[in-house]
């Protein structure tokens, strides 16, 4: 009787042992979220900007492969980024008008930083950026973690 596949003269084949992941420090944890975080904002600022960006031409500029492209894509669609595939120019595009809250220039009836030198109103702007900032981390930190748990 021939058999379709080898058996290895000691009887059933052996597992490979999986070497086990080296458990990384909370250090290490924190620098690849940021890193993860700011390929994020680095693919906002070019689709965003003036410049025609499909996922081939975003991966080379980020190093990444397309398919990390469309991850970092679905990402921000689930962070609420307004973003859509322009056929037309064959790129990325965010829809105009789009900031992040508290990224906005300040009202018309308020100073802007540019005119006033008061150092409580730039303070309290510069608080104000700073809590907007943290609540975008804190929330794309959470969104990363749930498309961790995913894969």
């Amino acid at each position: 009787m021939t058999h379709c596949c080898r058996v290895p003269p000691y009887g059933r084949c052996m597992e490979k042992k999986r070497a086990q992941p080296e458990k990384r420090t909370d250090a290490e944890r924190r620098a690849r979220q940021c890193e993860r975080l700011s390929r994020h904002l680095r693919v906002l600022h070019c689709i965003m900007g003036p410049g025609k960006w499909d996922a081939d031409a975003l991966a080379r500029e980020l190093e990444v492969s397309p398919r990390t492209i469309h991850r970092i894509m679905q990402t921000l669609s689930m962070a609420n980024v307004p973003w859509y595939f322009c056929k037309d120019g064959q790129c990325y595009r965010v829809r105009s008008g789009f900031r992040f809250p508290g990224l906005e220039l300040p009202a018309k009836s308020s100073p802007s930083p540019e005119i006033t030198s008061d150092p409580e109103i730039l303070i309290h702007m510069a608080r104000q950026v700073i809590a907007d900032a943290r609540n975008m981390i804190a929330s794309l930190t959470h969104l990363c973690d749930m498309l961790e748990k995913r894969t």
